[in-house]
């Protein structure tokens, strides 16, 4: 490679895989979108250059550090030794033949004796370098080098549910205050803002004062204006102190209300209310609740991970509600037996839960292993946790090594955190003085809904893993004897004779569909691609729109994502001749797990497509009589709590892909109350001005090499895709770049490096595995935050347009899960070294 091309060497690398793909040129123009034209030209040269088939034979005798042997491809012999090997395969693998590109790749590995000469000499200059340098000159680079990665990689925190609720409206208002704290203990100050039962005022920072202190105010500068008649002031109590700059403080103050004083209370309350258009309502907490808002929006009604809601009834710790999204569905199949019964109360029972409970880990969590056994008909279930396994060495092989060889085996991260019914109510963060509508809106639950979601006490979090080699890697690590299958049944679970009612709620946000669809059933064929005389699979619509179809098959068909099928409608034929209703192209966006229900759109290959009109055609003539494909919920409200306690609750984190100037950055990241370890860590080492450190997620240009590709080629319907990243916590140390090592698992070159990579992670530092589970947003959910941005619109226009712009400007959203503990146990770690792990990750929660 040319030096000119030298400095886009990991784009070249991004780029091979996909030189023979059709979509090259789109991919192309996405990962080079901030090179220059020219530099453009050449790396495509280069890419051309390097794809060119080669004939060259490989011969590293005499070249290498390691010993070279035969090594036989498509007939020719080439001697390679075992690192030239694993460069060999991997880059075979990336441009699909033996081409230029692999043969140099493997040439200039990194034991070739040619290469290390080079280094050799690199390092002597570097050595001699460093020896001119004064010691000055010599500490200034490090810190140069960390002060780019703070600027970098600093990012903001958004709260999940931390609103700042105000009770009445606050007015920016700056008027000269007396404060006394005790006899002859007397101050001169100025409020920053003022309500009817708060104030804030600056003080001067030398000034000592404590929380919970009382304080008489006196309003000085209104008392010149206005006869008030408060000769002994009124009775605050400090409950905040905030700096202001170097030499001030703020001071929030809420009257005591000791006194009574109506009519103080009423003229401040007119007061207020008649010149809040002149000094400005104080909006800061609806500014903030906007942007949290919208930022769970985004996040919420698409996370993987299924919220399972546990009550005490009668003392009995029981699942009794779900919080369904569109990409959580799928958990709820894996635990319904035959009959559509939830099996939640079986999997989360008392015994175990308790166990999660008491675990000793900061975070209450564990993985969750399960398979169903079929028997006359009927689906028997059988689970474990990975802590109950790790009691018995030879039920933990027989458990995860024959479970693995089932159909129906599942993986799933479960956490458990603590929560309550009374958090469920979130009030606008508008005062109900504001307006009548608003006083309307900030209503709690309606007494139906309390009496559903009474003493709700945990909530248990169910995240689904796989993976294309999941179930290999458990049957290659986890050998058992099969004479042993009967200490399985320990772990089963029998049917029962009653089933509790599980209420599933579907998450609510805005909807993102470019058009409506209604509940519409007519029969439907689809022709088999073999030909005409292989019979049809028949099933009917479900729902339908212009630009596609929900159906429903009458037995399962082998389709998947991404086909083009031709779909006959036979009855709706019958009663048009204007239209051709037959063969019809529509493409499987999605389909069931069952494979009986696929979701289809209209696929356009240039010719008119007869459906599209003719649905245009019989939605607009019988709109009235067509029903909605959206079921309102049975509990109106409930919905909404559950959304409310879970973004309380929620112990994985969120991080946010923003377009700016057409690129992608994250500069976001989302979190609730629960501790999070990554939180944590990230919070650690953060720089000036920033909440976190973003470095170890976009460490080694993973933003442009692995997220920002996958984004681009999503579309918001699509299902999220993951991406596993590697990151190394080194206690210790004092900036970004020492503390953490991390990287994409998929960009290791070999397995070899990546295992090294794990196994020096696990001797002194803390290893993680995350996984981020991509998705590509729509339009912000404006309608969620519509009341709040009216208000901020009425009093601040730019602010609220400020917000709007922010939103706008997400496209993607990241759900992080810390499944380390999974990885581990699947990839043969012992039981020891993942209980050391937890130890550490204990005390950076701590």
């Amino acid at each position: 490679m040319s030096a000119d091309l030298q400095e886009f060497k990991g784009i070249i690398e991004q780029l091979k895989p996909a030189i023979d793909e059709p979509d090259f040129d789109q991919v192309f123009k996405s990962v080079t979108a901030d090179v220059p034209k020219s530099k453009q030209f050449l790396i495509k040269m280069e890419l051309k250059r390097i794809a060119k088939p080669c004939n060259q034979l490989i011969d590293l005798r005499g070249h290498v550090a390691g010993k070279p042997f035969p090594y036989e491809h498509k007939g020719k012999i080439h001697y390679l030794d075992e690192v030239a090997k694993d460069i060999f395969e991997q880059q075979l693998e990336m441009f699909g033949r033996y081409t230029i590109g692999v043969n140099e790749a493997v040439l200039a590995a990194d034991n070739n004796h040619r290469i290390l000469h080079k280094k050799e000499q690199t390092a002597r200059l570097e050595e001699k370098n460093k020896q001119r340098l004064s010691s000055n000159d010599v500490t200034a680079k490090p810190i140069a080098d960390e002060e780019k990665i703070r600027s970098d990689f600093g990012g903001h925190v958004v709260n999940f549910t931390r609103y700042g609720i105000r009770h009445e409206e606050r007015m920016n208002f700056s008027i000269a205050v007396e404060l006394q704290f005790s006899i002859g203990d007397s101050i001169e100050a100025s409020t920053s803002d003022l309500s009817v039962s708060g104030a804030k005022v600056k003080i001067p920072a030398a000034k000592e004062v404590v929380i919970g202190q009382k304080v008489a105010l006196y309003l000085t500068g209104l008392e010149k204006e206005f006869k008030l008649g408060l000769k002994d002031g009124i009775q605050y109590e400090i409950v905040g102190i905030d700096s202001a700059d170097t030499d001030s403080n703020y001071i929030r103050l809420k009257r005591t209300f000791t006194e009574d004083v109506t009519s103080f209370d009423e003229f401040l309350g007119n007061f207020i209310n008649g010149n809040k258009r002149r000094y400005k309502i104080n909006l800061e907490n609806t500014l903030d609740a906007i942007l949290i808002k919208g930022f769970e929006q985004f996040y919420l009604p698409r996370i993987t991970s299924l919220p399972v809601f546990i009550r005490q009834i009668q003392g009995r710790l029981v699942p009794t509600l779900i919080l369904a999204t569109e990409n959580n569905r799928e958990t709820l199949g894996n635990f319904s037996d035959e009959n559509k019964n939830l099996v939640f109360q079986q999997i989360l029972n008392e015994p175990r839960i308790e166990r999660i409970l008491s675990s000793g880990k900061s975070i209450k969590e564990t993985t969750l292993y399960s398979f169903t056994h079929a028997k006359a008909g009927k689906l028997y279930f059988y689970s474990a946790t990975s802590d109950e396994l790790n009691e018995d060495e030879n039920k933990r092989n027989l458990f995860l090594g024959f479970g693995a060889q089932k159909a129906s085996w599942c993986v799933h991260k479960l956490q458990l955190m603590e929560t309550s019914d009374s958090e469920a109510y979130i009030p606008l963060s508008i005062p109900d003085t504001a307006d009548r509508e608003i006083k309307k809106l900030n209503k709690p639950p309606s007494p139906r809904v309390q009496g559903i979601i009474k003493d709700c006490k945990y909530i248990a979090m169910f995240t689904p893993l796989r993976g294309d080699a999941f179930k290999k890697q458990y049957q290659h690590h986890f050998k058992f004897d099969a004479s042993q299958l009967k200490l399985l049944k320990s772990f089963g679970h029998p049917k029962l004779k009653r089933y509790i009612t599980t209420t599933v709620e579907t998450i609510e946000y805005v909807n993102l569909r470019s058009e409506e669809r209604y509940l519409y059933k007519t029969q439907i064929e689809i022709a088999n691609p073999i030909g005409d005389f292989i019979p049809s699979v028949k099933g009917s619509t479900r729902d339908l729109s212009t630009q596609g179809l929900q159906v429903i098959l009458d037995e399962p068909h082998d389709h998947k994502k991404g086909d083009v099928i031709l779909l006959s409608l036979p009855e709706l034929q019958k009663i048009t001749k204007s239209f051709k209703l037959e063969k019809l192209p529509y493409e499987v966006m999605a389909i069931s797990k069952n494979k009986t229900i696929m979701n289809l759109r209209t696929f356009e290959d240039g010719t008119k497509h007869h459906a599209r009109y003719f649905f245009k055609k019989l939605i607009e003539q019988n709109i009235d009589k067509l029903t909605p494909a959206k079921m309102e919920s049975q509990f109106p409200g409930l919905s909404t709590c559950l959304r409310n306690l879970t973004a309380k609750s929620m112990n994985n984190l969120s991080m946010y892909f923003s377009k700016e100037n057409n690129k992608i950055k994250v500069n976001t990241i989302g979190t609730s109350f629960e501790p999070n370890l990554l939180h944590n860590m990230l919070a650690s080492r953060k720089p000036s001005d920033f909440d976190v450190t973003l470095y170890p997620l976009l460490q080694r240009n993973s933003l442009g090499k692995v997220f920002t590709p996958i984004l681009s080629k999503m579309k918001r319907a699509d299902r999220p895709e993951f991406v596993d990243i590697f990151i190394r916590y080194r206690f210790n140390q004092e900036g970004e770049e020492q503390t953490f090592i991390s990287q994409v698992e998929s960009t290791f070159s070999s397995e070899k490096i990546k295992k090294t990579f794990i196994d020096s992670s696990l001797e002194k530092d803390i290893f993680c595995v995350f996984r981020i589970f991509l998705s590509r947003t729509g339009r912000p959910d404006m309608d969620y935050v519509s009341k709040e941005l009216s208000y901020v619109g009425n009093y601040a226009n730019h602010r609220a347009k400020e917000l709007e712009e922010r939103l706008w400007s997400v496209v993607g959203v990241g759900d992080i899960v810390d499944i380390t503990e999974e990885f581990l146990t699947r990839s043969g770690y012992s039981v020891e070294q993942i209980n050391q792990q937890n130890l550490r990750k204990n005390r950076l929660m701590d």
